[in-house]
């Protein structure tokens, strides 16, 4: 049989004709391996001379074959072994063969194309990955149009079948490329390779998309009719296209694996319950649901029922409420919190509850409680009631829960109840809280606190006294926090404030009314202030709570019917009121002290009438005074007073008689000198303390009783917010010193005592109430550098998985005290240290190593989390600042240098350093857009800086400890899901998947890589087929 060979004219352009003479000599050469019947291999070799001779040209050698190996119907056997051969043997890239065969539809050729199927099936299954990144992302696209070009013609097929034009070819046909195309897909590497296709070419994976859609739908009607098709064939058509469907999921293997470590979902949820019920009580609700959402992500909660989560909230609850002191303020929050915020809280995860029945979950999540009888006998012993029937009536309220609900759970629980219930005679704190609930609302009514003040001075003094008797404000406090009404309940105690602040000409028992609700409201406001901190009043934007609670849509409803400026109309603004000025300048926070050096009163001329007053035992009239001015004048008198008694200028007596006049005038005196005595004494050295300590206690002294019962209760709530806000100056022994609330003693280092509570709540897996406020004191005296980078070695002492996986469960759940900070503290001191350090690199030892790359993302995804928040509807209120987010900012705003650096070995990027940039997260290719970094951001910095850390460990071109803990890290934030990932894996450097599959071959499976490359960008793509390539390359991937 003779080969046709189109002829090959001598003229033309003189730049072609060396391409011409090397397809002239390899057309002769295939004419004389025909004519010989050379073997592959003779052919291969004879070839590769020709190419070497003219090896500065280039030519199509598969278009040539494939020309005439094509002739005529029947293939050429030969020329397509040769063409196997030059393929497998990597003379042609596999690519270039892919897109030459995708080409051929000549399906009235049908020998051909089953030649080519064959073609195809033997060159996608035995394909090599050998090439440059180029060449790997156009393997990518080659390879999906191979796949395409098999399934089209499985359609074509089916169609002529359906026609009634089938030829005995076509079963064969469809035979044929429906085992190539499930042998093809069902290469790990190859389905990797086209999900990478998939993003590189949208448009083609679409069209290939749509015709296996055509070919299952075309499939569907043909089985419906018996004989069309043998069964054989429809049965490797449907076999194909299940692969096809597998090939959609490229999910993690991550994803369904528990890895090394599990955290205690018991653990976790105790510690953020207790922070949130005891530290954070004024937060909204929405955060904490965040919180718990997360964590239930993070926990494997497609394997964690919703009951299950409902149900380790309520036993943190009552064990909160168990472990309790009596009559404290944090029985009142913890009742609070269990009764009024759970049910609210589980009202809000039911939105995130899609397909599911919230009341079954709640009943389930109830029978499981009713598992621990002894807990409950516990909770119902210390409130004096049935603390299930409470929490349940709370669900009901809500309509959670119904009354046939309850009385089915309520049955069981007293069949299984351990102890007769003892019921109190008085009411327990579970019943005065949800009554409280009620009597916040009613206060919160326009005829309470938003009457107008210049004609009911008397009613309204009569109602804020009465909150003041007894227990009767901390539980109002704790109802309102519960429910979310505190800020606005302060707000309105600061505009009564407002109004008494200085009369407006009258006299007589109205003026006295009126300095009464000035008094009144100034203690009420500092109490608040101690127990709930200063942020509390803070007047929050009206748009953030009709978003809240309405929606975005009811917020275009309004913009569009009424306007803009009715969601912008808002309080006045609290900070430009009196009483949080004062706060803000003199009140204490968190045991610290503001400083007074410095200070000077505004008008000294108003000063000295007020030392005259207090040392002649005058009285001021009501009718001319303004409060405010007498509030911020008082501390520069005594200053003058103790500066005179210091000098000898006056005796002790009248030192007394001084500080008895400011007793007798207004219970808010004493409290703004107290304030400035301590910041006093905060700065003092132990001599100057005596006597500053003396008229503070004397100030903490009531001696005679007042005429009303009112006033009495006055001095009393007076005497307690000075012993509260004294607490950190008095000695240890001091009469006055709460011993139940030194958490801390004077005379043992804080090392040593966080040491302690560690171990205890490590041992137990949960933290208790003393243990709570014993690190919240630690960490507020030490800060978050030290409390992170200790707490972090103490959690990596041991090397037992379990003991670790409580450490971690707990360590965790506690850097939610102050989790921005704390992370960025994580990240930017305790991390670096830990990787430069030779003397902790065994912390980096598997499992010690696992475990702190779980901490390290978990506290990066929750920060994240936490941190994106702020741009929603909802406002967290949050602590202040740490010391390294000032320190970052300043950094950034300043050009200065560290003096000192130390040297290492690595590279030591860092956040001070002068070429610290994001340029190297900016370098894309040409016509890509760059995304955009903010910047200014300290937990982005933080993460470029870890990374670029972490990749100079890994060029240092050795296996160690840091490279196990760097691997651990990118596989547990992959663990994270998408959702969570792509926000860490967004500043990894470029070249450090490269170097870490170079280092540790293998490292990463297919799956994987291609969620660590962002497939969205040019970039991203080539690395990742380059990476899948190299798997495939090293036989680690089948």
């Amino acid at each position: 049989m003779e080969i046709k060979m189109e002829a090959i004219g001598s003229g033309g352009n003189k730049e072609t004709e060396p391409i011409l003479g090397l397809v002239s000599e390899i057309r002769r050469t295939l004419m004389r391996a025909w004519t010989e019947r050379w073997s592959e291999v003779q052919f291969g070799v004879q070839l590769k001379r020709i190419l070497a001779s003219h090896s500065d040209e280039d030519v199509d050698l598969a278009e040539i074959l494939l020309q005439l190996a094509l002739v005529g119907s029947s293939p050429k056997s030969l020329l397509l072994d040769y063409l196997k051969h030059i393929v497998l043997s990597q003379v042609v890239p596999h690519s270039v063969m892919f897109k030459h065969i995708s080409t051929y539809d000549d399906l009235s050729k049908p020998y051909c194309i089953m030649a080519l199927i064959d073609l195809a099936e033997t060159f996608a299954t035995k394909i090599s990955f050998s090439y440059g990144m180029d060449s790997s992302l156009q393997m990518c696209k080659s390879l999906l149009m191979l796949v395409h070009w098999l399934l089209n013609h499985v359609y074509r097929c089916l169609q002529k079948t359906q026609e009634g034009k089938s030829t005995p070819e076509i079963p064969s046909i469809i035979d044929r490329a429906s085992s190539a195309i499930q042998k093809t897909v069902d290469k790990k590497t190859v389905c990797t390779l086209l999900q990478i296709a998939r993003a590189e070419t949208a448009d083609k994976y679409r069209e290939f998309e749509q015709c296996e859609v055509n070919v299952r739908g075309t499939l569907s009607q043909l089985s419906q009719s018996t004989g069309i098709l043998p069964s054989t064939t429809v049965e490797k058509v449907s076999d194909m296209l299940t692969s096809l469907a597998q090939l959609q999921d490229m999910t993690l293997p991550c994803e369904h694996e528990e890895g090394p470590l599990k955290l205690k979902l018991s653990s976790t949820v105790n510690t953020l319950v207790g922070l949130e019920a005891v530290l954070n009580a004024t937060n909204q609700l929405q955060p904490f649901v965040d919180q718990t959402l997360v964590l239930a992500r993070l926990t494997s909660f497609e394997k964690l029922s919703w009951p299950e989560l409902y149900v380790e909230i309520f036993r943190a609850c009552f064990m909160g409420v168990i472990d309790t002191p009596n009559d404290s303020h944090e029985e009142l929050k913890w009742a609070s919190f269990t009764f009024l915020k759970i049910p609210q809280i589980i009202q809000k995860l039911q939105v995130h509850t899609i397909g599911r029945d919230v009341t079954v979950d709640l009943e389930q999540s109830f029978e499981l409680l009713l598992n621990y009888p002894n807990l409950l006998d516990l909770a119902d012993a210390k409130q004096k009631c049935d603390s299930v029937e409470q929490l349940i009536q709370g669900c009901i309220k809500l309509n959670l829960l119904s009354d046939r609900h309850k009385q089915r759970i309520m049955q069981k629980r007293d069949n299984e109840r351990g102890r007769a219930l003892e019921r109190s005679s008085s009411q327990t704190n579970s019943i005065v809280i949800l009554r409280a609930e009620a009597t916040v609302l009613s206060i919160l009514k326009v005829e309470t606190l938003d009457t107008d003040y210049q004609k009911s001075q008397e009613p309204l003094l009569s109602v804020l006294c009465q909150m003041t008797s007894g227990k009767s404000f901390e539980i109002i406090l704790a109802a309102a926090a519960s429910m979310g009404e505190l800020q606005n309940f302060s707000i309105k105690l600061i505009k009564v404030n407002e109004f008494a602040r200085h009369s407006t000409g009258e006299g007589g028992k109205a003026s006295q009314t009126r300095a009464s609700l000035f008094d009144v409201t100034f203690l009420m406001l500092c109490h608040i202030v101690q127990h709930y901190g200063l942020e509390t009043l803070q007047s929050r934007h009206k748009l953030c709570h009709i978003v809240q609670h309405y929606g975005l849509d009811v917020i275009s409803v309004i913009v569009q019917h009424y306007g803009l400026e009715t969601l912008t109309s808002n309080h006045k603004d609290t900070s430009e009121t009196f009483f949080v000025q004062w706060a803000q300048r003199w009140f204490p926070e968190e045991g610290k002290y503001k400083n007074i050096e410095n200070c000077s009163p505004l008008d000294q001329n108003k000063v000295e009438p007020l030392m005259k007053l207090f040392l002649t035992s005058g009285e001021l009239r009501t009718s001319l005074t303004r409060w405010h001015e007498v509030c911020l004048n008082t501390p520069f008198a005594i200053q003058e007073i103790l500066f005179a008694w210091e000098h000898g200028a006056i005796n002790i007596d009248q030192v007394k008689t001084v500080l008895d006049n400011v007793k007798s005038w207004m219970c808010c005196l004493p409290v703004v000198v107290s304030c400035w005595l301590c910041c006093y004494i905060n700065t003092a050295d132990y001599d100057r303390r005596i006597k500053p300590l003396f008229m503070l206690e004397q100030l903490m002294t009531i001696t005679n009783q007042a005429e009303s019962t009112q006033l009495n209760d006055r001095y009393q709530f007076m005497k307690t917010v000075i012993e509260l806000l004294s607490q950190e100056v008095l000695p240890a022994n001091h009469t006055y010193r709460n011993i139940s609330k030194q958490y801390i003693p004077a005379n043992e280092p804080p090392a040593i005592i966080f040491k302690q509570t560690l171990h205890n709540i490590f041992s137990k897996g949960w933290v208790n109430l003393k243990s709570l406020h014993t690190l919240e004191q630690v960490l507020n005296l030490c800060g978050c550098d030290w409390f992170c980078d200790q707490i972090v070695n103490h959690m990596l002492e041991t090397n037992k998985t379990d003991e670790l996986c409580t450490a971690v469960s707990l360590v965790f759940a506690l850097f939610h005290m102050d989790l921005e900070n704390l992370t960025l503290s994580l990240l930017v001191k305790t991390l670096p240290s830990i990787l430069h350090s030779a003397d902790r690199t065994h912390l980096m030892i598997d499992p010690r190593g696992y475990t702190l790359a779980r901490l390290a993302v978990l506290c990066i995804t929750a920060s994240n989390v936490n941190r994106g928040g702020q741009k929603e509807p909802y406002v967290r209120v949050g602590r202040k600042r740490s010391r390294i987010e000032v320190d970052i900012e300043d950094i950034d705003d300043s050009e200065a240098r560290p003096s000192k650096i130390r040297k290492i070995s690595e590279p030591q990027l860092t956040l001070h350093s002068e070429d610290f940039t994001f340029d190297d997260l900016n370098t894309r290719e040409d016509g890509e857009v760059i995304p955009t970094f903010d910047t200014k951001e300290p937990l982005n910095k933080a993460l470029v800086n870890l990374f670029r850390l972490m990749n100079a460990s890994i060029h240092d071109q050795r296996v160690t400890t840091r490279t196990s803990f760097i691997r651990s890290f990118i596989e547990e934030t992959l663990r994270c899901g998408p959702q969570y990932y792509r926000f860490i894996l967004q500043f990894m450097p470029a070249n450090m998947l490269a170097q870490l599959m170079k280092t540790m071959p293998g490292i990463f499976q297919n799956e994987q890589i291609i969620h660590i490359c962002d497939l969205s960008t040019l970039g991203g793509r080539k690395l990742a087929a380059k990476a899948v390539c190299h798997n495939s390359y090293l036989k680690v991937c089948s």
